[in-house]
């Protein structure tokens, strides 16, 4: 009921109040979301993305980006976009799986081989099913993102195998495929939204969480959990979602720009990432938290059920792991 009323809060002062932004006479202004700052990758990649579609349709349409979760949380981003109350987001693809459960594949532990392997399976012809798949909810899928690795961290110690995860509160994004790796790792696998999990560390209503390196030190996360363990479960991309209702919006030339754009901002925003992960890791290094390796073989002998599981089930899965075999 909470979440209801805040997106409708949120929904009505869009359609309301432009915050003071306009286009360009006769111009469309495309309103985009997003939880991180403004100098996170993924804003950026969205803020090349928008150069690119403004210089080509000669500034007649604009993207204006609401950065830090100003527009509320990704649940309500996805929702809003569904109802065209809110034209585009850039959101992780577990949010995105809550309303299109075939891309719940791509949160699986240890899915990936590498990052080159990842990115092969991307921008290839499963990346592309996948992104055009969700046109039937109501989405266009523009293009996935970098994220980088995800690894566990928490209050209370090193995690160096399985079992030291034993019994810790663990937040999770709400995935079946996520709680099911916690709980498979003996934790206590508890679903609540990124925007709430650094008041939840405060507070000790959860020991611990797992995201990617940038994420730990953007959100605050790492003043409350000072100890992250490199077990580098899984490579979960982020995606930029564009709302079918919205493309009225655009001509059928603005559209291919749009596309085009989003193809192009890929490269740029995965350029980023490297260099933005290594600032912030130094960042956290000198602020006192502590980073250890762990027993990756343990981690992913532990995990390899849930894998094994899916294949069976999903088609896409087992072509994906005899891509990674391919490569090897």
């Amino acid at each position: 009921m909470k979440h209801r009323f805040r997106m409708i809060l949120i929904m009505f002062f869009l359609c309301c109040n432009d915050w003071g932004l306009t286009a360009a006479p006769s111009g469309v202004l495309l309103r985009c979301a997003d939880v991180h700052r403004i100098d996170y990758p993924t804003i950026q990649g969205v803020l090349y993305m928008a150069q690119r579609l403004k210089e080509r349709t000669k500034g007649r349409v604009e993207i204006v980006i609401y950065p830090q979760g100003r527009l509320g949380t990704e649940k309500s981003a996805v929702e809003m976009v569904q109802l065209g109350a809110l034209d585009m987001a850039r959101v992780s693809v577990s949010q995105v799986a809550e309303t299109a459960p075939e891309l719940e594949i791509l949160m699986l532990p240890y899915l990936f081989l590498d990052n080159r392997h990842k990115w092969q399976v991307l921008e290839g012809t499963i990346g592309t099913e996948l992104l055009e798949g969700l046109s039937r909810h109501g989405l266009i899928g523009l293009c996935f993102q970098e994220a980088g690795y995800r690894s566990f961290y928490n209050r209370q110690r090193p995690i160096y195998r399985p079992e030291d995860l034993r019994g810790l509160k663990i937040r999770v994004q709400p995935s079946q495929a996520m709680i099911k790796m916690v709980e498979y790792l003996g934790a206590v696998a508890v679903p609540i939204d990124y925007t709430e999990v650094q008041d939840a560390l405060m507070a000790g209503v959860i020991d611990g969480a797992e995201n990617n390196i940038p994420s730990y030190a953007t959100s605050g996360h790492s003043q409350a959990a000072r100890y992250y363990s490199l077990d580098r479960h899984s490579s979960i991309p982020e995606v930029v979602i564009f709302s079918k209702r919205s493309l009225a919006k655009l001509t059928p030339a603005e559209q291919t720009i749009l596309r085009e754009a989003a193809r192009e901002s890929v490269s740029f925003q995965r350029g980023l990432w490297p260099g933005f992960e290594a600032k912030c890791l130094r960042q956290l290094e000198r602020e006192g938290c502590r980073f250890n390796e762990v027993d990756g073989a343990a981690f992913q002998k532990a995990l390899r059920p849930i894998l094994d599981g899916y294949a069976r089930r999903n088609r896409l899965v087992e072509e994906i792991r005899n891509y990674s075999s391919a490569l090897r």
